[in-house]
């Protein structure tokens, strides 16, 4: 049994190219056509010879479909086409078959559609050139040289003729453009996707500069401040007399190597993103390790508790014996703790900061709380958009990476300012000290959790 789907699809599919579907289209109506041609001429009187005319239309018009297909040779089945079907045997036909008082001056023009349609080009143009004048002269010449033509018996075999001529080349145009037009519209479709995906990968290029110069700022003011701290201590041993450096000196040289390790870190996962985004997992961050949040949150603050004394505000922690490890990434968790505690430096406005981690369920919560004034009620509810900044300037990045890095990791980050909460109601709640300005609450559940 004859599958008629996988022939349509193996000859016209869409996997072939415009002009393949299109020529295999020209070929198969061309079988066809010729067929329903040369049987109707015998019953209007077209006569012996126009029916054998178009029979060998027909079997040249197969022959082309097989052996295009089989070779690949379109290019050559094109030129054989236009010149022994269009330009020959549509002449023989033309005289055989009623001349100009016939339905071939609708193949004619059929002959320079499909012309069109498979050439390209100069050959194109001057191929069609040619049809348009050889197929105007046919009809000039058969006008004074009538006893060259056949013509139809009677009104009623011209009326049967151009009938069928109508039906068989709209049928076969009307497939082929709609065939060109869904070729277009397709084409159009895959233009604008294109266009999406290369304004999606703008964004997200944009994203990662701007989230990668936000994160590598951290470690560089830390370098800084700390160089700063080593200079003033030696300084201060210069003036009293004394030489070498103290113990105080050599901790702080070893945290600006440490952070100035860390930034490298960091680069090179930035430059792998940007070149390969391998090492990465499907969540966007790096490799999973177990990271005892306790013990981050704690070197944190003795890292940053030198800076926030230079600002009076006194920085302490409390962490919890029974926090678990979690599966993560400890570049990235750093970074959420790292600009939770900067934040609260920088816009508190207050004279104490604490850190309070312990465990949640099978989970970790950190909650970060200062004595400050608060935020305004007005940014409360924007503070996790990009952009948003309070009025001690910054990026507004801090908080938006902080929410990102903690739903990949199965949480998320929620901040509540003083005596309101995010909805702007009284705020009661048990994470939230009463002399608080405001309270940042940390979930962490974990990489695939």
């Amino acid at each position: 049994m004859i599958n008629f789907s996988k022939l349509i699809k193996k000859y016209f599919g869409s996997q072939l190219d415009f002009r393949v579907q299109l020529f295999n289209i020209l070929a198969a109506a061309g079988t066809i056509v010729s067929f329903i041609a040369g049987v109707s001429g015998l019953f209007i009187g077209a006569g012996l010879s126009n029916f054998l005319l178009n029979m060998m239309t027909m079997a040249l018009s197969a022959l082309l479909f097989w052996y295009s297909f089989a070779s690949g040779k379109y290019q050559l089945c094109y030129s054989i086409s236009i010149i022994c079907i269009f330009f020959g045997l549509f002449s023989f036909i033309f005289f055989s078959g009623g001349g100009y008082h016939s339905a071939m001056p609708l193949y004619f023009i059929f002959a320079v559609l499909f012309t069109i349609f498979m050439l390209e080009g100069r050959k194109m143009v001057i191929m069609t050139f040619l049809e348009v004048v050889y197929y105007s002269s046919l009809c000039v010449f058969a006008f004074f040289n009538p006893d060259t033509v056949n013509f139809l018996d009677t009104e009623k075999d011209f009326l049967i003729d151009i009938i069928i001529g109508i039906i068989a080349v709209s049928a076969v145009l009307g497939v082929t453009m709609a065939l060109h037009l869904g070729k277009y519209n397709m084409r159009q479709n895959e233009l604008e996707d294109a266009r999406r995906q290369v304004e999606e990968y703008a964004r997200m290029k944009n994203e990662l500069f701007a989230g990668m110069s936000h994160e590598m700022r951290t470690p560089l003011a830390v370098m800084s401040a700390y160089a700063q701290f080593a200079v003033e201590q030696i300084k201060e041993s210069s003036a009293a007399g004394k030489t070498g450096v103290n113990e105080q000196t050599i901790a702080d040289l070893a945290t600006i190597s440490d952070e100035a390790k860390r930034l490298a870190v960091m680069v090179d996962g930035t430059l792998k993103v940007l070149m390969t985004v391998s090492g990465t997992n499907e969540t966007g961050v790096r490799k999973s390790m177990p990271v005892n949040m306790g013990m981050l949150s704690s070197r944190l603050v003795r890292l940053m508790e030198p800076v926030a004394l230079r600002k009076g505000i006194e920085l302490s922690v409390e962490v919890k014996d029974d926090i678990p490890e979690i599966p993560g990434d400890a570049d990235a968790l750093t970074q959420l703790v790292w600009n939770i505690l900067q934040n609260a430096i920088t816009h508190s406005n207050g004279k104490k900061i604490v850190l309070h981690a312990q465990a949640d369920g099978g989970g970790v919560k950190i909650i970060i709380y200062d004595d400050g004034n608060g935020i305004d009620p007005e940014i409360l509810n924007h503070v996790f958009e990009r952009g948003v900044s309070g009025s001690g300037g910054g990026s507004g990045l801090g908080l938006s990476i902080c929410r990102d890095i903690a739903r990949k990791h199965g949480g998320d980050v929620s901040i509540k300012s003083k005596s309101v909460n995010s909805a702007g109601q009284p705020d009661e709640s048990e994470d939230f000290p009463g002399d608080t300005g405001v309270s940042v609450t940390v979930l962490l559940r974990g990489l695939g959790v």
